[in-house]
C-alpha cells in the first residue's frame, strides 16, 4: 500500500464478514484524517500485517454475538502491546465487554453504532484514550459493582499518592504517555503504578479501573 502522510491514523480493520468489513472501510474512508491500510478476516493474517503495515489502530469486529473476538484481541495486543484495538460488535453484554477490555481493548462499540461515534473512537483510540459507548457503560458498572458487593469496597486510601494521582488522570481518559508527561515521570513508571492499581483492584484493564474511579466518585475526591 501506499506511504500515507503522518498526519493521518493508519486503520487495519479485522472482521470475518465481507458485507461488515466493507461497511467498516467506507464508513471509515470518508474521514480524511483516516487511512486504511489493511483489511483481514483473518486473525492469523492480521498479525502479519500489523508487523508489515505498521498501523496506529487496529479495529476489531465479530459481526455476529456468537463468535468471541477476545481471544484475537489478546493476541493481536501480545503481538504489539502497544496497539490500540477498538472493538465493534453486535454482542454489548457486559460479560463480553470485560473480556475483551480484559484482553487489551480499549473502545468497544455496538455494531449499530452511528457512523460519526464509529469515527470518534477511531480518533479517540488512536491518542491512546478508552471509549466505551454511553449504552455500555451502565451494565458494565452494574456488573463490577455486583463483583465488588462480595468484598468490602475499593477505598483510596488503599493507594500510593501517586498511585492515586495515576487512577485519576486514567479516569479522565489520559494515555501512559499523558500521564508521564502530567507527573513529569518516564512511561515505563506510569506503567508499574498501573501494574499496582490492578492488582489491588483485581482486574486488568485501565478501562475496568476507570469505571471503578467513576462509580466510586473518586474524579472529585
Amino acid at each position: 500500500m501506499e506511504p500515507t502522510p503522518r498526519q493521518q491514523l493508519r486503520i487495519l480493520i479485522v472482521c470475518p464478514h465481507k458485507l461488515a468489513l466493507e461497511g467498516l472501510r467506507l464508513l471509515l474512508a470518508r474521514d480524511e484524517d483516516l487511512y486504511i491500510v489493511g483489511l483481514t478476516a483473518d486473525v492469523d493474517q492480521a498479525l502479519a500485517l500489523l508487523l508489515r503495515l505498521q498501523p496506529d489502530v487496529v479495529i476489531s469486529s465479530d459481526s455476529t454475538a456468537s463468535q468471541d473476538c477476545a481471544s484475537g484481541v489478546q493476541r493481536l495486543r501480545s503481538a504489539r502491546p502497544d496497539i490500540p484495538v477498538l472493538v465493534v460488535s453486535p454482542d454489548t453484554r457486559p460479560e463480553r465487554v470485560q473480556a475483551a477490555l480484559a484482553a487489551g481493548a480499549i473502545g468497544y462499540l455496538p455494531l449499530d453504532a452511528d457512523p460519526d461515534e464509529l469515527v470518534r473512537a477511531v480518533h479517540t483510540v488512536g491518542r491512546g484514550e478508552l471509549t466505551l459507548h454511553p449504552a455500555i457503560v451502565p451494565g458494565l458498572v452494574a456488573r463490577l459493582a455486583g463483583h465488588a458487593t462480595k468484598e468490602p469496597g475499593p477505598s483510596l486510601k488503599d493507594f500510593t499518592a501517586r498511585e492515586r494521582e495515576v487512577l485519576t488522570y486514567l479516569a479522565r481518559g489520559l494515555s501512559d504517555r499523558d500521564i508521564a508527561q502530567a507527573l513529569f515521570i518516564s512511561v515505563r513508571t506510569v506503567q508499574s503504578h498501573l501494574a499496582n492499581i490492578y492488582e489491588k483492584l483485581g482486574i486488568h484493564s485501565r478501562t475496568e479501573a476507570a469505571v471503578i474511579a467513576v462509580r466510586e466518585g473518586w474524579l472529585s475526591s
